[in-house]
């Protein structure tokens, strides 16, 4: 009794901030989080472009080789490009460096295979299981990258899974502003910093940079827009495509406000990311440094001094521009483009209505299934509403105990289990009854009935339970809340049936309360 006691306790305790309908300050839990389809919020779907990483991988190998191969390796390369196809092609001037660099490749890059060459010239190709697990790599780092954040941002009990090999879901329950979370989730946030040649390379608009570059941009550079005034372009900048520095290194990004005390982002760069960026700065006071964010060059300042570790990015942002850039930058860029392909939004009045709804089918059941029992089996029918009642505040607070999240299904979870709770009693009172006609007392007849009643009762339990297992290991989102009720009712089914009605069976008959047994 004192074992029914504490948990019941414990349950009550864990359930007051639902039942008030709040948080409280240092209470030891929260309030029931609710699932996306009862409290509102979105849910979406992103794509994930990850063939974009093995062709990252691909410039990366580009880039070292044309610097490694002719400094120590004595290859001398012509030309190299990679193809639509995920092949890098590399040239060579003459049938010398084609062989040392066979043989380089042969022994070094056991990542790439050969697929063709010829006297001048060699196509790579990363092989299969390589590009495999660089296309998983990257589809976890994405999603890690979301999933930080979104954490950042303040999500209560956000849902980010990967779904199958290019796809990443996201639900996030009582969001406000979905068009605030789309920008934040698919930002690719490339943070990178390019030296300004000269005044040549800005101008008002691209056909007047054009016009001075001849009407060809040079090989290796590109044009930029220049992002001012809440968005809108202001000017264009002819920059290098690679960068001088990059956002790889930063340590910290935090909002702050700029000379003129407008919204800006103050970062901070770690010990090995200072060092490269101590030089670049002291190597180029007096120039234009282009801060660029996903292609758009947010500003460019005149380098006046040697910067180490500390620096700001400004643009005329808004607050939550500024707060949410912040965000991106600590959490780490995407290692690959996202673009959502499915997106839906459930309003607070539509969850209101589901939890209206599941809250009528709960209170019905629960109304049938407590008068049925009454009616048919008297005391041993009232022990077994009381044992329901248990049971539904057992499951509310296990649910709240391990920070499990309520869905509808979930409401359907407790409605099925209300009916399974019941069922183990009817087990155990239709044994009781068999026992009875035999003669026994109702003290014997008790338990005989509970004894005999228990593993069937074990059994069916067990089953449903590993089917639970089962919907949740493979399951997702709502059949996963599902499985969770669904397991937590059972289990406190098991103890409210047996356990519970049982005690107090023992204790009417052994304080004489109970003299004759109808049931």
């Amino acid at each position: 009794m004192l074992l029914i006691l504490v948990l019941t306790v414990i349950g009550f305790v864990f359930l007051v901030p639902t039942i008030l309908g709040k948080d409280i300050k240092y209470w030891p839990t929260q309030q029931l989080s609710l699932g996306l389809d009862l409290k509102g919020g979105m849910y979406v779907t992103l794509g994930v472009k990850i063939d974009k990483a093995a062709r990252d991988e691909l410039i990366r190998l580009q880039q070292d080789l044309k610097e490694y191969w002719p400094k120590k390796e004595n290859i001398n390369v012509k030309d190299s490009r990679i193809t639509e196809d995920g092949k890098l092609i590399i040239e060579f001037p003459d049938t010398e460096s084609t062989k040392k660099a066979t043989a380089y490749v042969e022994e070094h890059l056991s990542s790439y295979k050969i697929v063709a060459h010829d006297e001048l010239s060699l196509t790579l190709e990363l092989n299969p299981n390589v590009l495999a697990s660089i296309n998983q790599n990257a589809l976890q780092q994405a999603r890690q990258t979301i999933v930080n954040r979104i954490d950042e941002f303040g999500v209560r009990e956000p849902e980010i899974r990967t779904q199958g090999n290019d796809r990443i879901t996201v639900s996030l329950p009582g969001i406000v502003d979905p068009e605030r979370a789309k920008r934040l989730i698919g930002r690719t946030a490339a943070l990178e910093f390019k030296l300004v040649s000269g005044p040549d390379s800005v101008a008002r608009s691209r056909e007047e940079l054009l016009s001075r570059l001849g009407g060809k941009i040079p090989d290796g550079s590109d044009i930029y827009p220049h992002r001012e005034k809440a968005g809108q372009t202001s000017g264009f900048y002819m920059l290098k495509k690679e960068p001088d520095f990059t956002g790889r290194y930063l340590s910290d990004a935090r909002p702050g406000y700029d000379e003129y005390n407008l919204p800006a982002v103050d970062f901070r760069i770690n010990t090995e990311g200072s060092k490269i960026f101590e030089r670049l700065t002291s190597a180029n006071i007096g120039k234009q440094l282009a801060i660029v964010l996903d292609n758009v060059v947010m500003s460019a300042p005149v380098i006046r001094a040697r910067i180490s570790t500390n620096g700001q990015i400004s643009g005329s942002f808004t607050s939550d521009e500024a707060n949410d850039l912040a965000i991106v930058l600590r959490a780490g860029s995407l290692p690959v483009p996202v673009e959502i392909e499915e997106e839906r939004t459930v309003g607070p009045t539509l969850g209101e209505d589901s939890i209206h709804r599941g809250m009528i089918s709960l209170i019905i059941g629960t109304i049938a299934v407590v008068t049925s029992m009454a009616v048919y089996y008297q005391l041993g029918g009232l022990l077994a509403d009381l044992a329901l009642i248990l049971n539904v505040l057992f499951i509310l607070s296990g649910l709240t105990m391990f920070g499990a999240t309520l869905t509808f299904p979930g409401i359907a979870g407790i409605v099925l289990t209300i009916g399974m709770a019941v069922d183990a009693n009817v087990i155990i009172n239709e044994r009781i009854r068999e026992e009875m006609r035999t003669g026994k007392t109702p003290r014997a007849a008790i338990s005989a009935g509970y004894k005999k009643a228990f593993w069937t009762v074990f059994d069916s339990n067990l089953t449903t339970v590993a089917a639970a297992v089962i919907l949740f290991q493979f399951g997702t989102g709502p059949i996963k809340g599902f499985a969770i009720t669904l397991t937590i009712g059972i289990t406190a089914s098991m103890f409210t049936a047996i356990f519970v009605t049982h005690l107090i069976f023992d204790y009417l008959i052994a304080s004489g309360k109970l003299q004759k047994l109808r049931i």
